[in-house]
C-alpha cells in the first residue's frame, strides 16, 4: 500500500534543498490562487456595489429633478398669486428702497411696477409728518412682527386715498433680510364710513345729553321746597351738562335785577343770551359763554343750532318753575 507520508520523509531526507523549492512553490502558487480569486471577488463586489449606486443616483436625480420642477412651478405659482393679488406687496432692501412692486400696488399708485423701482415708499406720503412715520416704521424694525398703520398716501395723479400700511420684516429670507415686506390696502371707503358713524354717534350722544339736561331741569323744577339760591346754583350745574363743550361753558343766570353765576364766569366774545319771559314780559335773561380755547374754524365754534334751541326750552322751563313764578309774584 502506497504511503504518502513515508514518500515524503524519504524524499526530504534524500534531497532536502529541492524538497524546499518546491514546497515554497506550491505555496507560492497557492496564494498566488487567492489573491486572484479575491481580487477577482473585490471588482466583482465593486461592480455590484457600482451598479447599486448608479441606481440609487439615478433615482434620487430623478427626484432631485421632480423637487426642482415642483420647486420651480410652485415659485411660479406664487409670483401669479402675488402678482394677482387684491392687496398691494412692496418689498424694500436695507435702504427702505423699492426692489419689487405687484401689480395692485403700482396700480394703488397709479404707477407702472417699473417707476416705483427704486423709489421710497415716503415719496408717495401726503405730507412730511406722514413720509416720516413711514421711515421710522422701517427705521425700527422688528423681525417676525407686523405692524398696522393708516395714513394718507397721493397717486401720480396727485389724488389722495388712506392707505392700510401692515410692515412685516422677515428674518427668514436672506435676500430681504434686512429690508421690509409691506402690504397696502386702500381703505378710504373704510375711514369715511368710520368718520360718518363717529358723526352719528357724536350726533346721538350730544341729543342724549340734552335730553338727560332737560330731564334734570324739569326734576328740578318740580321741587318746590328748594330756595331760590339752591334752586339756581343747581340749575346753574345743570345748563352746561346738555351742551357739546360744557366743561368750557360758564353759566349766568338774572332774574329779576339779580344775577346768579357759575364759578369763574366772564363774558367772551362767544356767548348765547336767551331772554327769560314771564308771560309777554321778560324778567331776566340766561347769559351762557364759552370760555375755553377759541377756535377759528366758524364749524368749531361752540353753539350750534340745536344747542341754542335747547337753552331756549331751559329758559322757559326756568320761567314756568314755581320757584321763579314765586319770586316774579313779588315783584
Amino acid at each position: 500500500m502506497y504511503n504518502f507520508e513515508s514518500e515524503m520523509m524519504i524524499a526530504m531526507q534524500s534531497n532536502p534543498e529541492l524538497f524546499t523549492k518546491e514546497l515554497m512553490l506550491a505555496v507560492m502558487a497557492v496564494l498566488f490562487i487567492l489573491w486572484i480569486a479575491t481580487a477577482l471577488l473585490y471588482f466583482h463586489n465593486r461592480k455590484k456595489a457600482k451598479r447599486k449606486i448608479m441606481k440609487l443616483m439615478g433615482r434620487t436625480a430623478i427626484k432631485s429633478q421632480k423637487t426642482a420642477k415642483a420647486l420651480m412651478e410652485c415659485e411660479e405659482m406664487c409670483n401669479k398669486v402675488i402678482s394677482h393679488l387684491a392687496v398691494g406687496v412692496i418689498m424694500t432692501d436695507e435702504n427702505h428702497h423699492i426692489v419689487f412692486a405687484n401689480r395692485c400696488a403700482s396700480d394703488l399708485l397709479h404707477l407702472d411696477p417699473e417707476e416705483l423701482i427704486g423709489s421710497r415708499l415716503s415719496d408717495y406720503a401726503l405730507g412730511s409728518s406722514e413720509a416720516g412715520e413711514i421711515e421710522l416704521r422701517l427705521k425700527k424694525r422688528r423681525a417676525g412682527k407686523q405692524i398696522r398703520q393708516e395714513l394718507q398716501l397721493v397717486r401720480a395723479d396727485d389724488e389722495v386715498f388712506w392707505a392700510g400700511l401692515y410692515f412685516s420684516f422677515p428674518d427668514n429670507i436672506q435676500l430681504i433680510s434686512q429690508g421690509a415686506v409691506i402690504a397696502i390696502v386702500d381703505v378710504s371707503d373704510h375711514i369715511t364710513l368710520e368718520k360718518k358713524m363717529h358723526k352719528y354717534t357724536s350726533y346721538l350722544v350730544q341729543k342724549v345729553r340734552q335730553l338727560d339736561s332737560m330731564f334734570a331741569m324739569q326734576e328740578l323744577i318740580t321741587d318746590t321746597e328748594l330756595p331760590a339760591e339752591r334752586f339756581f346754583a343747581k340749575a346753574l350745574r345743570i345748563i352746561p351738562e346738555g351742551l357739546r363743550h360744557g366743561k368750557d361753558m360758564r353759566v349766568e343766570i338774572e332774574f329779576m335785577g339779580k344775577k346768579y353765576a357759575s364759578p369763574g364766569f366772564h363774558e367772551t366774545d362767544w356767548n348765547h343770551k336767551v331772554p327769560i319771559r314771564i308771560g309777554s314780559r321778560n324778567k331776566g335773561q340766561l347769559l351762557v359763554s364759552y370760555v375755553g380755547k377759541v377756535h377759528t374754524n366758524d364749524r368749531m365754534k361752540p353753539f350750534k343750532l340745536g344747542e341754542k334751541v335747547l337753552l331756549k326750552n331751559l329758559a322757559d322751563k326756568l320761567a314756568h318753575a314755581p320757584v321763579v313764578m314765586k319770586l316774579a309774584g313779588k315783584d
